[in-house]
């Protein structure tokens, strides 16, 4: 990563949250409410790829299952629109499995563009990026992928706007794949979500306090639909069968065909 990109910070449970906010779209809403790299990037990416898969479910199989849906879907060299770059994990993942794809990365923090595109080295040739919020309209697309981001949206509606926003942009066949968390709002399923989550992170030396710390601090900023509302949204939007693709504990990847 080059100097002047990040702010060194001190090691501490909180950069935990700072390296997750990194592969998240900090967007709500407002172009004000920027998160900058220097605020969140207190690492290199791959100190970040080692941290993340500390603090989510089956981080790897998410990647990979959208990247095998896309690959699935639509044509090799087709394009693809990823809603929140963060540091390039799965545009990474993406163009190494489609080596003709073309892929435009869409974030509102221009040093999260810059961390992504070094990291992509050679694979950033074949990627477009765009200082945009994702609430903009999209250019017409073969699909749109986004992890660990929309959840920055903190209601119902405005994922709905962007559902159909995306439904419009996708020609046919087109495909939508979301990787985030979704949980429960009722129990005992949203204490069952937790406990998975905590146990977890628990295997990679995160203690059940620090885990907790986690969950509200995250609580300031994200709001977690549970999955029966996101498909019922995507289906709003358009999409005729809303599927969930994968998942593991609170964690899926979920979205839908335009065919």
């Amino acid at each position: 990563m080059k100097e002047g990109w990040t702010r060194h910070l001190k090691i501490q449970t909180t950069l935990y949250r700072n390296l997750l906010d990194d592969d998240r779209l900090r967007y709500n809403v407002s172009m004000s409410h920027q998160h900058s790299v220097q605020r969140h990037m207190g690492t290199t990416a791959v100190e970040y790829d080692r941290v993340i898969r500390t603090l989510i479910p089956g981080y790897e199989q998410m990647l990979s299952t959208i990247s095998w849906w896309l690959s699935e879907i639509i044509s090799p060299a087709g394009k693809v629109i990823e809603l929140g770059g963060g540091t390039g994990a799965l545009a990474h993942a993406v163009l190494t499995r489609l080596p003709q794809l073309q892929l435009e990365m869409w974030d509102i923090d221009p040093q999260m563009l810059a961390v992504a595109r070094e990291r992509l080295g050679q694979l950033a040739q074949r990627v477009t990026v765009r200082e945009q919020s994702f609430t903009e309209k999209l250019d017409e697309c073969d699909a749109v992928i986004a992890t660990l981001s929309l959840h920055h949206l903190s209601t119902l509606d405005a994922k709905r706007a962007v559902y159909t926003n995306v439904f419009r942009a996708l020609s046919r066949p087109g495909i939508f794949l979301i990787g985030d968390c979704t949980i429960d709002v009722t129990e005992p399923a949203h204490s069952a979500m937790l406990r998975y989550w905590t146990a977890f992170m628990g295997k990679h030396g995160i203690t059940e306090a620090e885990a907790h710390k986690h969950f509200s601090d995250w609580s300031q900023e994200d709001t977690y639909q549970q999955i029966s509302d996101e498909l019922n949204a995507l289906s709003q939007a358009g999409f005729p069968r809303p599927e969930v693709f994968w998942k593991e504990g609170p964690m899926a990847v979920y979205g839908g065909i335009k065919a």
